[in-house]
């Protein structure tokens, strides 16, 4: 019986993963893999359109409007490319994007989050398997 729930943990593991490399939330598609099937999952993420292009659209973590001519440019740009304009550059915003843990700082992505969760799922299984035997 724990090893069933070893494996469906695993595959959830993996669907959690693949909708994070699509752009979906991978901890979101970890619950629902974890709650339906990971064989129905990963089947729906794969329907699903690829929202991975679409993060690279301009957005405000990138892009800004310039003051002449409100087209959008990156931040990092000192001219308009569309214009000309001198432009202030930006001060750079700090990373956000960051959990604590004991190792030191690591990067926020969907992966470390599901991974975190499938180790908590882990130990309540365990934990339940141990006292039921």
């Amino acid at each position: 019986m724990i090893t069933i729930i070893f494996f469906w943990l695993l595959f959830a593991l993996a669907v959690g993963m693949i909708a994070s490399n699509r752009g979906r939330s991978g901890f979101g598609w970890f619950i629902l893999a974890c709650l339906i099937s990971p064989l129905l999952a990963v089947i729906l993420v794969m329907l699903c359109a690829d929202l991975s292009a679409t993060a690279q659209r301009p957005n405000p973590a990138t892009h800004v409007k310039c003051p002449d001519c409100a087209e959008l440019i990156l931040k990092e740009a000192k001219v308009c490319k569309h214009c000309g304009c001198r432009l202030v550059p930006q001060n750079p915003e700090p990373e956000t994007g960051t959990l604590k843990t004991i190792l030191g700082e690591i990067p926020d992505t969907g992966a470390s989050k599901v991974l975190y969760w499938v180790g908590v799922a882990i130990v309540l299984a365990v934990v339940i398997w141990i006292s039921k035997h």
